[in-house]
């Protein structure tokens, strides 16, 4: 099956495309995030603090200095599983040492002062939860190979270096939305790795649906996992568990209400256009031909974006 790379092109792709509107934030995307007040600051209310002496502010992340009615806004894009989201650092009553417009780095001084106003747009968590709960985050195109995946396109984008090398159709679960527990027939949505990979023989009476390439992914992960404590499903213990293997990129468990087997596998036979996409269990299949072009490039380690 010949790839999508070479279909026309939509005069305005930003508009349409899922892959532009997932990947093209308007300034360096955040890879984790720190306090942008060092020691020597105390609280003196919910978005105030103060110090004995004038001190650094610092960019909690890359991003983008924006000045509006004498407020700083320090602007910051970042990944959140499977969504692009944005934040904004706003400070009041302090000197600025950035201009309007710059782009800045993690830690970057942006302002100095000794008391200032200091709230976040984008969120209604606290400052200290916030930063807490984002040091690391993934960047998707600083990565050397990422596959991401459009439950909407029916469509899988390779990446090398940041650069698209090919586009494949794809087909998903039986279901339509994003998985939720084990056996919804649905394909889950959010940031894998590549966990183990074979090219068979596979065994069983379904052996066969692998189609000859098999590519595991790291289902379920920390986001997963967070959403089945809330339910009730599994405990504090195994979130822990799942979240810390998803981090190291390693195969998380499968022995829970989450299920687990999901990949990127080949279909046994070729489909048409037109045929329905509703094809798996839960995993990602593609042509068979688009699977072993695929394969060598999907190592494990690989990261996996479904969106």
């Amino acid at each position: 099956m010949v790839t999508l790379l070479a279909a026309a092109l939509i005069d305005d792709p930003a508009l349409t495309d899922p892959f532009t509107a997932f990947l093209d934030a308007p300034y360096p995307v955040a890879a984790g995030f720190s306090s942008p007040l060092g020691s020597g600051w105390r609280s003196c209310g919910d978005t105030c603090w103060e110090s004995e002496r004038e001190r650094p502010i610092v960019a909690m992340a890359s991003g983008r200095v924006g000045v509006i009615d004498g407020s700083l806004l320090v602007e910051h894009a970042w990944y959140e599983n499977h969504e692009r989201r944005e934040v904004a650092m706003v400070l009041s009553g302090v000197n600025f040492v950035v201009s309007d417009g710059s782009l800045v780095a993690r830690g970057a001084a942006v302002a100095t002062g000794r008391r200032v106003q200091l709230q976040l747009l984008g969120t209604e968590e606290p400052l200290a939860a916030f930063v807490h709960a984002r040091k690391e985050l993934p960047v998707p195109l600083a990565e050397e190979s990422l596959a991401l995946v459009s439950h909407d396109a029916d469509e899988l984008r390779l990446y090398r270096n940041g650069l698209e090398v090919a586009r494949y159709q794809v087909g998903f679960g039986q279901q339509e939305g994003a998985k939720v527990r084990q056996g919804d027939n649905r394909t889950p949505k959010g940031v894998y790795y590549i966990s183990q990979k074979s090219t068979g023989p596979f065994g069983g009476s379904l052996g066969y649906v692998f189609g000859g390439y098999w590519m595991r992914v790291t289902y379920p992960n920390a986001f997963d996992a967070a959403r089945a404590v809330d339910q009730g499903w599994i405990s504090v213990e195994q979130q822990a568990s799942i979240s810390r293997d998803w981090r190291a990129r390693r195969e998380t468990t499968k022995k829970t209400p989450l299920g687990g087997g999901i990949g990127v596998h080949a279909w046994p036979w070729e489909w048409s256009d037109t045929d329905p996409r509703g094809m798996s269990w839960g995993c990602v299949v593609m042509h068979p031909s688009d699977a072993a072009a695929i394969y060598a490039e999907m190592r494990v380690g690989t990261m996996v974006v479904l969106f």
